[in-house]
């Protein structure tokens, strides 16, 4: 009877080896093209050899040796028991434990024994693998361990410590740390060089590199792991050496090939070297199951049970045909009907067997990995003291490594996790956070896990070789958000160091953690933001506040969010407000102090030292703030320039006794000139005047007080009203007349735009509101954001309308039926957009450039000197880098205002007097009417009364109107119309006889009023 399984042996002295005295006992029979069937009688794990020596496992742990050098004559000696697997040097042995230890046997000792290799005591190893000179061995955690010689790299100790020049290594285990945080499954090791997969199909490799077997596309050694980006997205699950080249199987059972080829061990029908991995075509269509290489030969299992081979055919070692080409897979010439379901090769030799497959695992080992998934369960069960102690073991050992954090939660349905990429992280972080609720309810169990990763994020390597050792930043969001949700928010230890850890790693990786935050849904970024938005509540909320790097980092992952957050699709993006931070007001006045470098006088804020501290959200993270935030900013900054300025002028206690002149910035104004007094009275003022307090005299009243500011909003109202007529000539104006823009031949320019500009930043400076009907395009510009195809879609929406159908919607063949070339008419004025070819035409290959070019002449070429005038002007005024606190809508809303539509606020706020009050008669009839109105009716009023369609920002729940009786005689008060004074939003509404005639009264006066809304 034959045995369970058959073992089929060929190649140098493959007889030899396997005719043991078991061997003699059995069935011995040497087939064609001397391949040797030999049933041992008993089951083999696992099979490895060198040159020197071959050594194997039977499946009841029992390890043997078979030295096959002149002094072993092939004769098995048996080594030690409970041995899962092992792997061999080229004269030595090592072995793997059940247990998880490593144990190393070494021919130059006689008789060779089993000894512990040291290093390894207190870790639990799961795979091992042997090259020529040199060993590797990964831990069930994850880290990977390499000794041996190390004369090429094949280390991947980056030449640190062990030295790299030929001759040295390491005699004892090292841990190869730059992969320590991918989640690595399986590992080879070759004649001079070293291989690692991890569990999403990356492959990584260094050391000797002379053929090209790292995969890497050059010659070049390498002396830490190194990515071999051309089998990215390939699935690559196994991985084998030889000599020097490299075979790599793929889940879909796929190999690819590379290193090299002189023996025709690729399997490519050619002789020459592969620098990058190179699919085996002549395998296509066969579902490769395993692959092994010996030192110059490549053996490939197909499910169906065929044994390929191809490589050097020396020594027989293809078992096949002399006559068969060796560089082509062709299957080895085993007896019928055995079916194959392991393979192993070894220098020149070559081993299979068929019958009943064997528990094991061929890649040298057979461990698992721990990854969070598995331990969940029974972590967070009630247990004893004895079992808590274990569970506390497990806690730290897994949660402390980054490689079981990168192996957890994948998304394994469809496999799709193999699909990681920049794009892609290929986990489930929704069963992350299923599994950090259950684990983090004890709260034991949540202090343990959190020692656990403080500890890891200390030993994170910011360069790492793959993307899979990103995952753990994504995962590390998940477990704070639950840490925080079951009441562990003021504890931000955990939070500053995973900030730290993030930032600090490199640029590359940075982006590739942007783009999976790209690609979260929208209620996982928001939980994100929360996360650190939590965490910067709880140290701003402190006092004093910690202005050091713990603080630094978190705001920079903040704005790391951010910026991501602005690449995502509107559908999904966040508002900007999510960011924004409550700030105390102490916090905010050290903030100002600081940036503004002013030492508090006095007890202004007591116990505050800036000590040279600069300040933490100013300047940096202006996004983090609202802005109510930033205009308190604003408004405490120019507030403080302007007592500066006084200062600068004349001491306190002189102040009242001078003329207001002397102190302030006072404008002498005629109502009926008031712009173009204004302008003149600009061009004789000194740059530093502007930063003054702001006064104003109408009409000789220099007895009045300048500062009133019913005299400043006045004194806006009519000086920008006048500056957007079309008399002044100052700019053209869409086709809808409702925005304007500066034009290119305005009379003056550009010292006129250059007071324009004054004339704005005072507004903004003095905290008023103005009429400055211009496009959002400005507030880019002064801003220092290009203008874009949106801006002219908002001017000119037919003329944007059209630019985009160019853009993106007209065909070539529509485009050159259009005769469209790069001449354009802009405000009047032909213009050629490429003067260096004039007539060009408008094609499918140039549209971009014609659309681009369009849009820079229109809001940059044809304005460049009035704009450039206007934006000196304006920053006379205001802090440049202030202002750039603001965003563009910001910037526009603070300075023009913004819609008003509560109208209910409206009425509730409004004053009543000269006997007027809520329930008057003829106030309930105003209400009714006012009701009545259209929404553009109601819009009209309000700029009928206050001077301004919009109402100041963030003043809107403070939105105040006066209404007074307007004294007229008693016999004719129906005839005369409702009356309005803007300056201080008062309006005179007469004692009407009916209903009727106040609605078509206050209807004329709206109509009559020289306002048409739009």
């Amino acid at each position: 009877m034959l045995s369970a399984v058959s073992w089929f042996s060929w190649g140098e002295r493959s007889q030899q080896r396997f005719w043991t005295k078991e061997a003699q006992k059995s069935h011995g029979t040497r087939t064609q093209h001397g391949v040797q069937l030999w049933e041992p009688g008993y089951q083999i794990r696992d099979l490895r050899g060198g040159p020197q020596l071959l050594a194997f496992t039977r499946t009841d742990g029992k390890a043997f040796i078979v030295p096959g050098g002149p002094r072993g004559r092939g004769r098995l000696k048996f080594l030690t028991d409970r041995i899962r697997a092992l792997s061999c040097r080229d004269d030595e042995a090592t072995l793997l434990e059940e247990g998880g230890g490593v144990l190393r046997v070494e021919l130059t000792h006689t008789p060779p024994s089993a000894r512990p290799l040291p290093g390894f005591s207190d870790l639990l190893v799961s795979q091992v693998s042997c090259g020529s000179r040199h060993s590797l061995a990964l831990t069930r955690d994850g880290r990977l361990f390499s000794w041996g010689l190390d004369s090429r790299g094949q280390l991947g100790l980056g030449g640190s410590g062990s030295g790299s020049g030929s001759g040295s290594g390491s005699g004892s285990p090292r841990l190869v740390s730059v992969v320590s945080a991918l989640p690595l499954v399986r590992i080879a090791a070759g004649g001079e060089q070293s291989f690692a997969i991890s569990v999403s199909g990356g492959v990584f490799s260094w050391g000797a590199n002379d053929s090209g077997q790292l995969g890497l596309g050059d010659v070049t050694d390498r002396k830490t792991p190194s990515a071999v980006r051309c089998l990215n997205g390939k699935k690559s699950t196994d991985v084998s050496c030889g000599r020097a080249h490299t075979a790599v199987l793929t889940k879909d059972g796929a190999v690819f090939t590379f290193g090299c080829g002189r023996h025709g061990q690729l399997g490519h029908n050619s002789y020459r070297d592969e620098l990058r991995p190179r699919l085996v075509t002549e395998l296509w269509g066969s579902k490769v199951v395993a692959v092994a290489c010996g030192s110059h030969h490549t053996l490939v299992l197909t499910r169906s049970g065929s044994v390929f081979s191809f490589g050097l055919a020396e020594h027989g070692q293809l078992g096949r045909g002399p006559e068969t080409p060796p560089a082509v897979p062709l299957p080895v010439q085993l007896p019928p009907g055995r079916s194959v379901r392991r393979i192993f090769a070894a220098g020149n030799c070559s081993f299979a067997s068929a019958g009943e497959d064997v528990s094991g695992d061929p890649g040298g080992g057979g461990g698992t990995q721990l990854c969070l998934d598995d331990g969940v369960d029974s972590w967070s069960s009630e247990c004893d003291s004895k079992t808590w102690r274990k569970i506390q073991k497990d806690l730290k050992q897994t949660f402390s490594s980054a490689s079981c954090w990168n192996r957890s939660f994948l998304q394994r349905s469809g496999d799709r996790h193999f699909q990681t990429s920049p794009e892609f992280h290929g986990v489930n972080l929704p069963a992350a956070r299923r599994a950090f609720e259950q684990l983090l309810k004890p709260e034991r169990a949540a202090a343990k896990v959190e020692e656990a990763v403080l500890l890891m994020l200390g030993s994170l390597d910011p360069r790492p070789p793959g993307l899979e050792a990103l995952r753990v930043y994504l995962l590390l969001l998940e477990l704070l958000h639950v840490l925080q949700r079951t009441g562990r928010r003021q504890n931000t230890r955990l939070a500053e160091a995973l900030a730290a850890a993030i930032v600090s790693l490199s640029r590359e990786n940075l982006q590739v953690i942007g783009s999976w935050w790209c690609s979260l849904p929208r209620s996982t970024s928001l939980a994100y933001v929360t996360v650190w938005k939590q965490t910067l509540s709880v140290i701003l909320g402190s006092a004093p506040v910690p202005r050091n790097a713990g603080v630094r980092n978190l705001l920079v992952v903040l704005q790391l969010l951010y910026d991501a957050n602005g690449r995502v699709p509107e559908s999904r993006r966040l508002p900007d407000s999510v960011f924004c931070l409550r700030m105390t007001e102490r916090f905010l006045q050290e903030e100002l102090l600081l940036w503004r470098n002013v030492r508090p006088r006095g007890s202004l804020l007591p116990g505050f030292q800036p000590d040279g501290s600069e300040p933490l959200v100013l300047g940096r993270f202006p996004f983090l703030m609202d802005l109510r935030t930033k205009k308190l900013v604003f408004d405490a900054t120019a507030e403080a320039i302007k007592i500066t300025k006084m200062f600068e002028m004349a001491s306190p206690t002189l102040w009242f006794s001078l003329a207001p002149g002397v102190v302030y910035f006072v404008l002498k104004l005629n109502r009926e000139s008031v712009l173009e007094d204004t302008f003149q009275q600009l061009a004789e003022a000194q740059d530093g005047d502007f930063r003054r307090p702001l006064g104003v005299w109408f009409d000789g009243a220099w007895d009045s007080d300048p500062l009133y500011p019913v005299f400043l909003k006045d004194f806006f109202y009519k000086a920008f009203h006048e500056a957007f007529s079309p008399e002044s000539g100052l700019f053209m104006f869409n086709d809808s007349e409702t925005l304007a823009w500066f034009s290119s031949r305005a009379p003056g320019a550009p010292e006129r735009f250059f007071h324009l500009g004054v004339l704005c930043g005072l507004a903004l400076y003095n905290g008023y509101i103005v009429y400055f009907p211009v496009p959002l395009v400005l507030f880019k510009k002064l801003l220092d954001v290009e203008p874009a195809l949106e801006d002219m879609l908002e001017f000119q929406p037919c003329l944007g309308g059209c630019l985009r159908s160019i853009l993106y919607e007209y065909s070539d063949d529509v485009l050159e039926d259009l005769c469209q070339d790069f001449s354009v008419n802009w405000d009047g004025t032909d213009v050629d957009l490429d003067p260096q070819n004039a007539g060009k035409p408008v094609t499918g290959q140039n549209k971009k450039e014609f659309v681009d070019a369009y849009v820079d002449h229109a809001f940059n070429g044809s304005v460049a000197g009035a704009f450039r005038a206007f934006r000196r002007g304006f920053f006379q005024v205001c802090e440049r880098d202030v202002v750039k606190l603001f965003g563009p809508e910001q910037l526009q809303e603070v300075l023009v205002g913004e819609h008003f539509q509560d109208w209910d606020s409206l009425r509730q706020n409004t004053e009543y007097e000269s006997g007027y009050h809520d329930d008057h008669p003829n106030i309930q009839m105003f209400w009714e009417v006012f009701e009545e109105l259209t929404e553009a009716e109601k819009k009209l009023f309000l700029w009928f009364v206050t001077g301004f369609e919009r109402i100041p920002s963030l003043n809107v729940d403070r939105m105040r109107m006066r209404i007074t009786v307007k004294a007229v005689p008693d016999q004719c008060r129906d005839q005369f119309y409702p009356e309005a004074h803007t300056c201080s939003s008062l309006l005179l509404l007469p004692l009407y006889s009916s209903k009727d005639v106040l609605k078509v009264k206050l209807r004329e006066a709206l109509d009559n009023s020289g306002r048409i809304y739009r």
